[in-house]
This record gives structure tokens, C-alpha cells and sequence, in this order.
């Protein structure tokens, strides 16, 4: 039998592997590559890079069983064969294998000859149902991916010498890179884009006499080569578009186009044109498609620091003035702004800061996001500028909400959050002191002010004093231990459980995650 198929091991007990793969003849299995994990999660990410006709996997494996993996790998290889090992022969693993089309079942003490007729008979159904090898077509479809794959990085001189170039292909042609980012990048997806590049976009490039090589990054993204004796602006735009509807079924957000070069040897200055060019996403509304064009070139216009402004135009109580505000910000990132995504989440971050002063000062509870998750992971996760922008103008709008609708007897609020504001270094300070302050007792200082708020006390100064700590904790000058004790905490691993708790990143973390988008908005 001709090596044609890959066959994964998946078990916890390395001597199982090892055992299996020394005592088995692959090579009159027809087997071609063994592949092996020691965990159910490692086999399921062994599987997708790897792309295995047989599973051969234990059933009873820690944190994913072999059940568990079966069933995701039916999701993203639905037409592999699956082999159960067990030393458990109970009817629930029976059923389960049942259940998930498993070829075979085979039970531990495994009898390597019980094994090879399981994997024969694998092999024979995999051949009959003509899901392995496939003929000439497929091995082409591999080349042209590592052609595909060479064309993304720097050459050197003697990269394509001893590369065997599809016939459609001259050294001597335009190339122009296109890049296809998915919502989610989920590489569930995968097969789908792989089975619609060879089955419904060959027609759409032939007809303009282009031809194309591709690949699917770790990323998830999709990106073309294509190529031609002329590779004109016009026809690679129609192109794209015809691209564009074939695959917005499967989720596609964004298109960029790279800058074409001339000869196979420049083919990867048009692909880093569209990974540059891809940043620029961020800024653009889903299905946008970017290039290159005249009007990008041009030197984008300076970004202000509207946060002043913003804060401003919130305590003014002018929701005219405020929605104003709010506009300009927006209207400055309209592409082609030309800046890094981590720059405009720096910018919006000290947004978000201003519209929590501005709450603070209107003796209102604090901005609530949804999901409950800190403004730092907020603004993190966004991955686009609309997600950030629309969450600030909602906070805004509950910020104007809040002013319209406020009680007037709110002035004992206001002497409690003043106390705490003063105060809020002092590790001594309890509901006991804020109550004392306000001539109050403290059962009824709590009621009121969570009535008031929404808030607990405990709650809000554990807020205030956290909030603080992130003002700090950007600066570089001051120290971690520096920054629990200015905010109240003397214990620094205490401070760190309690920052961790309610950003969801520890101080370090958090220190880190700002640095880097300071720096990348310096560079």
C-alpha cells in the first residue's frame, strides 16, 4: 500500500505511545506520518495543524477525555476515522463511541495485532469513501500552500531556485497580496475556506486571467497571492469584490489589498503593505474593503487629546456640548488616520478615566460596563474603534441619564464620598469613621448610601482606591509597594488579590499592558 494517510496517538501513558509506534508495521498501513499528544486539549491542537485521517486515542484521559476530543474533532475534521482505546469496556464508553462514528474499540492491555486491524480497516473505509488521497490535485493544493508560504517571508537569493512553480506562475509576474481577516478568527472555519477556494473561486480569477496561490494563517486569516502578466489596479479591486461576496457567508470582516510588485522576489513587499494595511481595520466599519490608495498616502491629520475637553463639556451638564465633543473624537479617527489600534485604545482609556471623574464629581456610582468587566479589559477586547466608541457614548449617555433623574437630598452622598476622597490613604478607615464624620449610625449611613448609589460602601472604596491605584501604577516612578500603600493597603499581596479581583489583571500585569501602549504610541 502506498503512505498516504497521518495517524495521531493520543494518550496520557507515554509508554502506550511509545509501545504503539515501535510495534507497529505504519509503512504496510499505508500510513505516511504518526503523529502523538499526551493530553486530550494537546490532541485536539495536534489535530487542527496537522490534519490526521486516523485518531487513534485513549478514552479516559485528565481535564478533556477521549469522548470530549472526539466530539470537537468531529466539528473541524468531520470525515476522520476514530480508534478508542480503553481499559474500561463499560456500556457509557461504549455508547459514547457509538455515538461518535468511531471505526473501532479496542481495550487495554492493547494487542498490537488487534491494533494494525483496526487501523487496516480505518484505512479501508477512509479509501473507500475516497477521502484520502485524492490524486495529483491534492498534492498540488500542498505545494502551492508552501509556495504560498515562502511568498509571505523576506527571500533570500536562492529561495525559489529549486521551487517548482505551478504552470500558470512566471518569476517575471505582477504580484499583489490580499489578506481576508474573519470575524473571531475561529479556526473552526477553516475547511469551509478551504473547500470554497478550490471549488468556487477558480472561475472568478480566470475570468480576468489572474491565478492565485494561498494560505491560512495561525491567525485565522486568509491571504491570496495573486499573480499574472498584469495585475492591474481595476481588476484586482473587481476581484476583491467577487471575493468578498463568496466568502461573507463564512463570516468575513474586513479585505485589504497590498501594493503590487513586479517579479516573484518582491511578492513579499506586497504582503507586509497588507499586514501594515490591516491595522488600519480597527478604524473601519465590517466589510470595508482597504488599500492603498491615493487618498491613504497622505499624511493623516494630528490626533488630539480630547479627555480634558470631554471632562470638561460633562461637568458643564451641557449634553449638547458633550455630544459635540464626543463627535469630533470619532470624526478624527475616519481612515486613513494612520495610527496603531493599541494608540487609540491609550486615547480612549484616558476617555474613560474623565467620564469616571466626572461620575465621581456628580456623586454618582461608578461607569458599569457590560459584563461587568473592568474599562481595562474592555478596551482591551474591543476589536474595533466603533465597539469603543459606542460603549463610551453609552456610558455618556447613562452619565446625563444619572444628572436628569438625581435626587437634590443627595448631600450626605456627597459628604461621604468627599471623606473617602480625603481620606482613602488611610488604611484605618472604616465605615465606623465615615459614619462617625456624617453624625450618623453606621447601619443607616450603609442603607442609605447603597440606596443613593447602588453601591456598598465597602464596594465604592475599595472602587475609589483601586482607581487611584491604576493612575499610579502608569506612572513608572512609583513602585507596587509604593502604589498599595498610597492607596491604603500595607500588604502588597492583599493590595495585589483585591486589584486583580476588580480589573481582572494583577498590578504587574496591568503595569505592563500600559507601558507597552505607551510605547507603541511613542514609536
Amino acid at each position: 500500500m502506498i503512505n498516504v494517510m497521518k495517524l495521531l496517538i493520543v494518550d496520557d501513558e507515554k509508554l502506550t505511545r511509545s509501545g504503539l509506534i515501535s510495534s507497529i508495521d505504519w509503512d504496510s498501513l499505508g500510513i505516511e506520518e504518526v503523529f502523538e499528544a499526551a493530553s486530550g486539549s494537546e490532541g485536539l491542537q495536534k489535530a487542527r495543524e496537522e490534519k490526521p485521517d486516523i485518531i487513534l486515542t485513549d478514552m479516559r484521559m485528565p481535564r478533556m477525555d477521549g469522548a470530549t476530543m472526539a466530539g470537537k474533532l468531529r466539528e473541524i475534521l468531520p470525515d476522520s476515522a476514530i480508534i478508542f482505546m480503553s481499559g474500561y469496556s463499560d456500556k457509557e464508553y461504549l455508547k459514547a463511541a457509538i455515538h461518535l462514528k468511531a471505526v473501532s474499540y479496542v481495550e487495554k492491555p492493547l494487542d498490537p495485532a488487534e491494533v494494525t486491524e483496526a487501523i487496516r480497516l480505518a484505512g479501508a473505509e477512509l479509501m473507500e469513501k475516497g477521502l484520502v488521497k485524492r490524486g495529483l490535485s491534492e498534492e498540488l493544493a500542498e505545494h502551492e500552500n508552501r509556495l504560498a508560504e515562502l511568498l509571505s517571508k523576506a527571500p533570500s537569493s536562492d529561495t525559489f531556485d529549486d521551487i517548482v512553480l505551478p504552470e500558470t506562475m512566471r518569476a517575471d509576474d505582477s504580484f499583489t497580496s490580499v489578506i481576508l481577516q474573519f470575524a473571531g478568527g475561529s479556526v473552526s472555519s477553516i475547511p469551509d475556506l478551504y473547500r470554497i477556494s478550490k471549488d468556487s473561486l477558480p472561475d472568478v480569477f480566470s475570468r480576468r486571467k489572474l491565478s492565485e496561490v494561498h494560505l491560512i494563517k495561525e491567525n485565522g486569516c486568509l491571504c491570496y497571492f495573486i499573480y499574472g502578466d498584469k495585475a492591474t489596479r481595476n481588476a484586482i479591486a473587481g476581484l476583491c469584490e467577487d471575493i468578498k461576496r463568496t466568502y461573507v457567508s463564512q463570516g468575513l470582516k474586513y479585505l485589504v489589498i497590498g501594493d503590487t510588485f513586479h517579479g516573484i522576489n518582491h511578492a513579499y513587499n506586497s504582503y507586509s503593505s497588507a499586514v501594515v494595511l490591516l491595522q488600519e481595520t480597527f478604524f473601519c466599519e465590517a466589510g470595508t474593503i482597504l488599500s492603498n490608495s491615493e487618498d491613504t498616502l497622505q499624511s493623516p491629520p494630528m490626533i488630539k487629546d480630547f479627555s480634558t475637553d470631554f471632562q470638561a463639556a460633562l461637568e458643564s451638564g451641557s449634553k449638547e456640548q458633550t455630544d459635540q465633543v464626543l463627535a469630533d473624537i470619532r470624526s478624527q479617527f475616519n481612515p486613513p488616520c494612520r495610527m496603531l489600534a493599541s494608540q487609540a485604545k491609550d486615547i480612549y482609556y484616558q476617555l474613560f478615566l474623565a467620564l469616571q471623574k466626572a461620575m465621581r464629581h456628580s456623586q454618582m456610582a461608578e461607569i458599569i460596563l457590560k459584563g461587568s468587566q473592568s474599562i481595562w479589559d474592555m478596551i482591551e477586547n474591543a476589536d474595533s474603534l466603533d465597539v469603543l466608541h459606542g460603549e463610551l457614548t453609552r456610558c455618556t449617555e447613562e452619565y446625563f441619564e444619572g444628572l436628569s433623574t438625581r435626587e437634590t437630598g443627595s448631600n450626605m452622598v456627597f459628604a461621604i464620598k468627599e471623606f473617602i476622597r480625603q481620606n482613602y490613604r488611610n488604611e484605618s478607615l472604616s465605615i465606623k469613621s465615615i459614619s462617625d464624620h456624617v453624625n450618623r449610625s453606621a447601619p443607616y449611613v450603609c442603607t442609605f448610601f447603597k440606596s443613593e448609589t447602588g453601591l456598598t460602601l465597602n464596594q465604592y472604596i475599595t472602587g475609589y482606591r483601586i482607581e487611584r491605584a491604576q493612575e499610579m501604577l502608569s506612572d513608572p516612578r512609583y513602585k507596587i509597594t509604593d502604589v498599595a500603600a498610597r492607596v491604603g493597603y500595607t500588604d502588597v499581596n492583599y493590595f495585589g488579590k483585591i486589584f486583580k479581583k476588580v480589573t481582572g489583571v494583577s498590578p504587574s500585569e496591568f503595569r505592563s499592558s500600559f507601558s507597552a501602549s505607551r510605547d507603541d504610541s511613542l514609536s
